[in-house]
């Protein structure tokens, strides 16, 4: 989406319209989806997540400072959501005890994604952001409240953590 019209349909949706934001949130559904899917690898969070980000978008949007950011603002919204579905998965896994293997899925998944879904959110969010998403640096150090050193940092020791586990195998 060039960034006059998503302008435009910033401006719009702060009134009240809310053609113009289902109009926004078509425009980023797709990577928002992949990303959410990458960060939480199960279908129904994956929903639950983006109908929450949508809801919370539409509801916040009058707070948007720079109506050009629309994308970084609905991701953090979408990434916040995100770790508070990984951390309720993890503390539902510990207060059930269940048999279910929580890093195990019923479906076959390829190595590189089994080792990657290994890596801490602090190095994984970062290089989904970066990698997958197509963000750069700046834009994921204002999106997790980081640094720019920090996020760096992070995507650096993600990668050698990621190599280390895919040479183990």
């Amino acid at each position: 989406m060039k960034k006059k019209e998503q302008i435009s349909l910033v401006k719009k949706a702060k009134t009240g319209d809310a053609q113009s934001f289902i109009k926004l949130c078509e425009a980023y559904q797709i990577v928002l989806y992949n990303s959410a899917y990458k960060l939480l690898l199960n279908n129904e969070d994956v929903a639950d997540c983006l109908q929450e980000t949508e809801i919370h978008a539409w509801q916040k949007i009058t707070n948007i400072k720079n109506d050009a950011a629309f994308n970084s603002w609905i991701f953090r919204i979408m990434i916040n959501i995100a770790k508070d579905i990984l951390k309720k998965r993890v503390e539902t896994v510990k207060f059930e005890e269940s048999y279910m293997n929580t890093k195990e899925s019923n479906y076959e998944r390829s190595h590189l994604e089994e080792e990657f879904n290994q890596l801490p959110d602090r190095y994984r969010i970062p290089i989904i952001l970066h990698y997958y998403a197509g963000f750069n640096i700046n834009e994921i150090a204002e999106q997790l409240n980081l640094s720019k050193n920090t996020v760096k940092t992070r995507l650096a020791r993600g990668r050698i953590k990621l190599k280390i586990l895919l040479e183990e195998k």
